[in-house]
């Protein structure tokens, strides 16, 4: 069994923030009772080449566990051979692939966000990923592609096909950055059409109410910036159940 079905629901993680998720706020939010933490994003190119910064924001204390080592890229072989490095020398509780960074700088590489745009290359990278893997269950993070729900469909149901366990969306649009309000319809929806898959929704949960409020039907949330200076957050919430 994987880590995400031996956990009772709803779960709540801290989740992955580039130069933010970095071992001490990890360790700090799973004081506080968070269920799971993921990593910072780290480059698959940087991985495969063995680049010592790329390694060390790989490894964590066995405190942290469970913990997802998010990565990223754009080429299909790279991001399996570098998830096949990530299984094999830290084993990780999972293997994230980041489908959501909004930055330009990642626009302008091919990878983050710009990548819901083909859901076809995307799938190919994630069939990659799982045939490299032995052991490590898959999971993908993404923004909504637009405010019309059926790209978010379109998208989740080739990742899915692909071999994911598990999603996370944040509900805003790689154009909106962190402007505006978060959208959950889009996670519920996805909840809703593929029952099996774990889902998990992100953006805006700032208290134990907002908490509340946005989870709906689905198998959890991930906090992020606001867990950045609250980490007891989480203790919030888990006693508040």
């Amino acid at each position: 069994m994987y880590w995400f079905e031996k956990i009772k629901k709803p779960i709540i993680g801290l989740a992955p923030m580039h130069q933010v998720s970095r071992s001490d706020l990890r360790r700090a939010c799973r004081k506080a009772g968070a269920d799971v933490v993921f990593s910072e994003m780290i480059a698959s190119e940087a991985i495969i080449r063995g680049i010592p910064q790329a390694m060390e924001m790989m490894e964590f204390d066995e405190a942290e566990r469970p913990i997802i080592i998010q990565i990223f890229g754009n080429n299909p072989s790279v991001m399996a051979k570098a998830a096949k490095i990530v299984e094999e020398k830290f084993h990780p509780d999972g293997i994230d692939i980041n489908f959501g960074c909004p930055v330009q700088k990642a626009q302008k590489q091919g990878f983050g966000s710009c990548q819901l745009k083909d859901p076809k290359k995307s799938a190919k990278i994630i069939e990659k990923i799982k045939k490299a893997l032995k052991r490590t269950p898959l999971s993908i993070k993404i923004r909504i592609p637009e405010k019309d729900i059926e790209k978010t469909l379109e998208f989740v149901l080739k990742a899915e096909k692909a071999g994911i366990n598990m999603i996370s969306i944040h509900g805003r649009t790689p154009t909106q950055k962190y402007r505006g309000q978060a959208d959950w319809s889009h996670a519920y929806e996805v909840k809703r059409k593929f029952p099996n898959l774990f889902v998990l929704g992100s953006g805006d949960i700032k208290s134990v109410d907002s908490f509340k409020e946005k989870l709906g039907n689905l198998d959890g949330v991930l906090i992020g910036r606001f867990a950045k200076n609250h980490p007891e957050i989480f203790s919030q919430i888990k006693n508040s159940n």
